[in-house]
C-alpha cells in the first residue's frame, strides 16, 4: 500500500463520517446519548469507541505511550463529541499524510493488553485494519440511526466518494 492509497482510503473514510454526521446531527442530545441494545450501547458510545480505538492504534503506529480509552460520560452532547472527532481527525491525516512507503512497510510490534494479544505487522496493514473497524461501527451506527431513529441515512460507497472527488470521466 503507497501513501498516496493511504490518504485515499482516510479521506474516503472522513468523507464517509461527515455523511454519517449529517445524520447524527438530526438528533438531539437525549436521542444521541439513549441507551440502546445494541453492541456498545448509545450512538454516542459508538463515536466515542471510534475515535478512543483510532487515537490508540495512531499512538501505537507511532510508537508512544498509549493513552486510556476516552470515557464516554465525557462527551455529554453531539458538539462535544464532533468537536473532539474533528481535533482528532486533523492530527491522524497529520500523521498518515508525513508517512512514506519505507515508514508504511515497516514492522510494528503492538499489544492489546485487555485481550492478551501481542503481534507485529506492516505499518499499512495496521492502517487497513483500522479504517476497516471504523467502517464497522459507522454501518452499525448508520444502521440504528435508520431502525431506532428513523433517520433517513446516505450512501457511504467508496465509488461514490471517487466520482464526487474526481469528477465525472468525460
Amino acid at each position: 500500500m503507497t501513501p498516496e492509497s493511504v490518504l485515499l482510503l482516510y479521506n474516503y473514510n472522513y468523507w464517509a463520517f461527515e455523511r454519517m454526521w449529517t445524520c447524527i446531527m438530526q438528533l438531539n442530545d437525549e436521542q444521541f446519548t439513549a441507551p440502546l441494545e445494541f453492541s456498545s450501547g448509545p450512538l454516542r458510545n459508538h463515536c466515542v469507541h471510534m475515535m478512543s480505538a483510532t487515537r490508540r492504534w495512531m499512538q501505537r503506529l507511532q510508537q508512544i505511550e498509549t493513552s486510556p480509552q476516552l470515557v464516554m460520560t465525557d462527551y455529554p452532547t453531539l458538539v462535544s463529541v464532533k468537536t473532539k472527532w474533528d481535533a482528532l481527525k486533523a492530527e491522524t491525516l497529520a500523521y498518515l499524510g508525513s508517512l512514506d512507503q519505507a515508514q508504511l512497510d515497516e514492522m510494528v510490534a503492538w499489544t492489546l493488553p485487555q485481550r492478551e494479544v501481542s503481534s507485529s505487522n506492516r505499518r499499512w496493514e495496521i492502517l487497513l485494519h483500522v479504517a476497516n473497524h471504523c467502517t464497522d461501527h459507522r454501518a452499525q451506527v448508520m444502521t440504528m440511526l435508520h431502525t431506532h431513529f428513523h433517520v433517513p441515512t446516505v450512501e457511504q460507497d467508496i465509488i461514490l466518494y471517487l466520482t464526487e472527488k474526481d469528477g465525472p470521466v468525460a
